[in-house]
């Protein structure tokens, strides 16, 4: 009886660190999957910024309509709840923009400095 009680009790024991290991491991893949995520919003957000700087506009509101196009993407993420994917599309977007074209990212950002 003695014998059958501690293989129980092992089994059990096996049991609670199996399913505590692949709880941990369920999480880091969750992690991963948030981190790709997150790369990929960042290169969307690039490469909007690119095909944005690389448009002309006919006009302001041909500007204005490139710029909701590119907001798009970001609401996307944000109803879908992903907000850390918004905040990286449009921190690598407006970066991006900076970069390449600072007179742009400056009239887009201060109305001010529109002649």
């Amino acid at each position: 009886m003695r014998l059958y009680s501690t293989i129980s009790l092992g089994f059990v024991f096996g049991a609670v660190a199996l399913c505590t290991i692949m709880t941990g491991c369920k999480k880091t893949q969750v992690a991963e999957e948030d981190v790709a995520e997150i790369e990929a919003a960042e290169m969307q957000g690039r490469d909007a910024a690119r095909l944005f700087v690389g448009s002309e506009w006919k006009d302001t509101l041909d500007l204005q309509r490139q710029l909701l196009d590119a907001r798009t993407k970001s609401s996307e993420y944000e109803i879908a709840g992903k907000h850390h994917c918004a905040a990286a599309y449009d921190s690598a977007f407006v970066s991006t923009l900076r970069t390449v074209r600072p007179d742009v990212a400056a009239h887009i950002r201060d109305p001010k400095t529109r002649k």
